[in-house]
């Protein structure tokens, strides 16, 4: 059982990982709005200690973060089809999309 808690913990971690920088956040950042310090934060991350029902209501509350995704890796959102949310979507929120596509593109870039 010990076995599979920590598999779980270790899952979990490596998806709060990559959200966080997705978002661009410090694990400073995410561990102030947890109330915990950024050393617990890193065991969050590495997998060694595992996110209770209140963090993880806590980063679905502040940033959006999806406690099913990060606790299943399951992505709920279905498949986003760009074409029907251009098509229906006024300028600002297509500048915006394409502002965060082209803003993501280039820290990957700068990443490799």
């Amino acid at each position: 059982m010990e076995k599979i808690k920590k598999d779980i913990n270790v899952s979990i971690g490596k998806r709060l990982r990559e959200i966080r920088k997705n978002m661009q956040k410090r694990p400073g950042e995410i561990a102030e709005l947890l109330g915990i310090t950024e050393d617990h934060y890193r065991k969050l991350e590495s997998g060694t200690s595992g996110l209770s029902g209140e963090k993880l209501m806590l980063l679905y509350s502040e940033y959006g973060i999806d406690p099913t995704y990060l606790i299943t890796g399951n992505n709920n959102t279905g498949d986003f089809d760009v074409d029907s949310y251009i098509i229906n979507s006024n300028n600002e929120e297509r500048n915006r999309l394409v502002e965060r596509v082209f803003a993501y593109v280039c820290r990957v870039m700068n990443d490799l």
